[in-house]
């Protein structure tokens, strides 16, 4: 699969343009200051858009929004508005404007919290029109896991609730996590795994980078390494794991991706043709 190929078209309908982020972990003390940095993200998505033109989908990790707000202070009165707020509408700005979808981390109070609940961390999947196609943790329990993302290809931010079912897994780790559990989840589910880390030193913590992409049978597509803004762009071809799972080539639907359906399982041995005598 090619792996950061400035030359990748985006009429390849097989391929799907992938970039992971090693987003430099902001330390944001005002409202203010958080939009400043949506617009940030959003200037550098359009960016990469220009440079990767085969870009489908880019993902930025944890906190990388309104960062930890280890200060509290102003930045933090702002998170009881919920999702979708300012933030969230100037990152659908950027998916519109760069034509990609778009997974960003949103700190604020979740869609189904109850009162006084603490605002957390929230992962959005956003579509070419700036629409949240799914979040998580999820508003609703009952919400599909699973998503029709860029070109067809299955895609989910919750693999705990979609086991072999979603082609492509994505991973915000909040904590260092270990470098070997991308690969581990990729051959566990049979499944690319899209991994964004943040990097850099926010006053309090340093954060690792090393976002990676990994293949479906474990071995690792492209990697950064602990630069900030390192970028890794990697083209998934639908059809290669459509065939190692044994499926047909042709776009999945929703209903075929519902993870209360048979799990995808590997395609079978084929063992040699019989000897002739």
């Amino acid at each position: 699969m090619p792996h950061d190929d400035t030359r990748a078209r985006d009429d390849d309908d097989d391929a799907v343009g992938v970039a992971v982020v090693n987003y430099r972990m902001p330390r944001l003390r005002t409202h203010a200051e958080v939009l400043a940095n949506a617009h940030k993200i959003r200037q550098m998505i359009e960016g990469l858009k220009l440079g990767l033109p085969g870009l489908d989908l880019v993902i930025f990790p944890a906190y990388s929004t309104h960062g930890l707000l280890h200060d509290g202070g102003e930045a933090a009165r702002h998170l009881d508005r919920g999702i979708p707020g300012d933030e969230s509408a100037v990152l659908a700005r950027a998916c519109r404007n760069a034509q990609v979808w778009g997974v960003f981390s949103l700190t604020a109070t979740r869609p189904a919290a109850g009162p006084g609940q603490v605002p957390g961390n929230t992962l959005i999947l956003m579509n070419t029109q700036g629409e949240i196609m799914q979040t998580h943790p999820a508003g609703h329990e009952d919400a599909s896991p699973v998503v029709i993302g860029p070109k067809g290809m299955s895609i989910t931010l919750a693999p705990e609730r979609a086991f072999g079912t979603a082609e492509l897994i994505v991973d915000c780790p909040v904590g260092t996590g270990h470098k070997h559990a991308p690969q581990a989840l990729a051959r566990a589910h049979h499944s690319y795994v899209a991994v964004a880390n943040a990097s850099g030193f926010d006053g309090v913590r340093c954060h690792f980078g090393r976002s990676t992409v990994v293949g479906f049978d474990g071995h690792t597509l492209g990697e950064c390494g602990e630069e900030d803004y390192g970028i890794q762009f990697v083209q998934l071809s639908k059809r290669l794991i459509r065939q190692a799972r044994g499926q047909p080539a042709e776009t999945l639907t929703s209903a075929s991706c519902d993870p209360r359906s048979r799990p995808a399982g590997r395609a079978p041995a084929v063992g040699p043709p019989p000897a002739t005598v």
